[in-house]
């Protein structure tokens, strides 16, 4: 009976021994090769300077979009494959513009259009009227009817002045990361299950984007029927730089604005003091854009290498980050970041030769910016209908959603989401890269990106806590969305530990718990 005991006693060490090594060693394969061979910065390479913009809808998007599947295909991930998401969504693309003030003195005007507006059909001349108080239509109405024919509209109140005494690019700081951590209400809520005022909200997307950044096009279709010729707006982005994010007219049947264009607050700011002083400002401009559809573009990229147990490899743990970007620059942080790093997961895991247990799944979206189109799609597609109660089997195989929407700075942790039981399985995960400092959890939500949509189906779904850098004051839907905004080791550490995270997801005996 001792002897018996013995041995059993010896085999359960050789065995704790060996599940021991297996963790480290997987760790360290990892490790090698996100930091010693990482490829990341190469892809982000190509996503700006090659594959930037991409414009949901367009043929660049669809170009990128063939650049990633054969990429992986390249690497040996099992299958890669499109799911398209949307036959009414339309491209649109820039061919040239150019916009500039000729009375009282020559001024260029710093300037990008918005998408999905008209061509203005040839060079116009027009003179400027200021319109400061544009969401009050009637009285917009009683005061300008008949006035506006040939008009360039200068729309809405001049950012107040900003002296840029604050940094514009800024790391989390250790205070700010302990609030965060001692945080325990889960807010702001899933906006897909969102209410504004009286309206109940739930699982509709559209109502909300109405309500929020569609809520101009009432006053626009008044300049169009008044025969204005085109629009001037701004967002406080200073110094100098164009916002053109807020015009969400892309599907076939949506009324087209005339030419409208984000114009930098400095050159919004003397154009509305010379109208304040009674100066009529003399604009000339011209827009040349097309709009086409062709719903052959609007694909989700899709990715998998397959679990290699042959009780688990039927579930998922997937990671993702939209694809698609707005149309004034590369769309370097936003998101190609995002979409870097998680091809470079599927990279790593790859490359390393591990053979993980469950499923890895890759996602890349298209028309995240239009309000997750085509994660949604996606996920009425394989999971069940928005606002209906009955459920695909499909989501009792997803085990974890993971994704990375914030810029391109490092890594600092995860938000929980509200699903307190994953902590301590996040903090064992995590402690291999305590001295990088990213295994800080917080019960907060983030929302308005993709995992929104997995949280929406009680799919365990997270957002990656990273640092702002100049995320929300230089780059964000901007002209100034390129390359230069991405830090090289940041990009290297989130890829290294994602792919640990997802990796050690996917050899667990059970699935990530739902949320109560």
């Amino acid at each position: 009976m001792k002897v018996i005991s013995k041995i059993l006693v010896l085999s359960l060490l050789i065995s704790y021994t060996a599940i021991s090594q297996t963790l480290p060693q997987a760790i360290s394969k990892i490790n090698t090769e996100g930091f010693q061979k990482s490829q990341v910065m190469s892809l982000i390479t190509d996503l700006s300077d090659v594959y930037g913009p991409r414009l949901a809808g367009t043929n660049q998007y669809f170009t990128a979009a063939e650049w990633a599947k054969k990429t992986m295909e390249n690497w040996g991930v099992d299958k890669v494959y499109f799911e398209n998401y949307c036959d009414d969504c339309m491209g649109w693309e820039v061919k040239s513009f150019n916009i500039e003030m000729t009375e009282p003195a020559y001024m260029k005007i710093q300037a990008y259009p918005y998408a999905w507006t008209e061509s203005s059909n040839g060079v116009q001349m027009s003179d400027l009227v200021s319109i400061e108080n544009h969401a009050d239509l009637e009285a917009v109405k009683k005061q300008w009817s008949g006035k506006l024919k040939g008009k360039t509209i200068l729309m809405g109140s001049a950012p107040e002045q900003n002296m840029l005494f604050d940094a514009l690019s800024k790391r989390f700081t250790g205070d700010q990361i302990e609030e965060a951590k001692k945080s325990i209400v889960p807010t702001p809520n899933n906006p897909l299950s969102h209410n504004a005022g009286d309206m109940d909200l739930i699982g509709n997307l559209d109502l909300i984007f109405d309500s929020m950044v569609r809520k101009d096009d009432a006053f626009f279709a008044f300049l169009k029927a008044e025969g204005a010729l085109s629009i001037l707006g701004t967002t406080p982005f200073f110094p100098g730089i164009t916002h053109p994010s807020g015009t969400y007219n892309f599907r076939e049947s949506d009324k087209k604005t005339i030419p409208y264009f984000a114009i930098s607050p400095e050159s919004f700011g003397k154009l509305i003091r010379l109208t304040g002083r009674n100066i009529t400002p003399k604009i000339k401009f011209h827009l040349d854009s097309e709009l086409y559809l062709k719903p052959e573009n609007n694909v989700n990229i899709i990715g998998e290498i397959t679990g290699s147990d042959l009780k688990l490899k039927d579930e998922v743990v997937m990671i993702g980050a939209h694809f698609d970007s707005w149309h004034s620059a590369s769309g370097a942080t936003d998101n190609g970041a995002g979409s870097a790093v998680m091809m470079e997961v599927m990279r790593i895991i790859k490359a390393s030769g591990l053979k993980p247990k469950r499923t890895i799944r890759i996602a890349l979206w298209g028309g995240e910016e239009q309000a997750f189109v085509g994660s949604l799609a996606y996920a009425e597609k394989h999971y069940g209908k928005v606002k209906e109660t009955t459920r695909k089997k499909e989501v009792e195989k997803i085990s974890a959603y993971i994704n990375m929407d914030n810029g391109a700075g490092q890594m600092r942790g995860v938000y929980l989401q509200g699903n307190e039981a994953v902590r301590p399985i996040f903090e064992d995960m995590l402690e291999p890269y305590a001295h990088l400092d990213v295994n800080n959890l917080t019960i907060q939500n983030t929302d308005f990106t993709d995992h929104d949509v997995f949280d929406y189906y009680k799919i365990p779904g997270f957002q990656i806590i990273q640092d702002p850098l100049n995320y929300s004051t230089v780059t964000h839907h901007t002209n100034l969305d390129a390359l230069e905004y991405v830090p090289k080791r940041d990009m290297m550490v989130n890829a290294t530990v994602i792919a640990a995270l997802v990796y050690q997801i996917a050899e667990r005996d059970f699935r990530l718990p739902r949320e109560e």
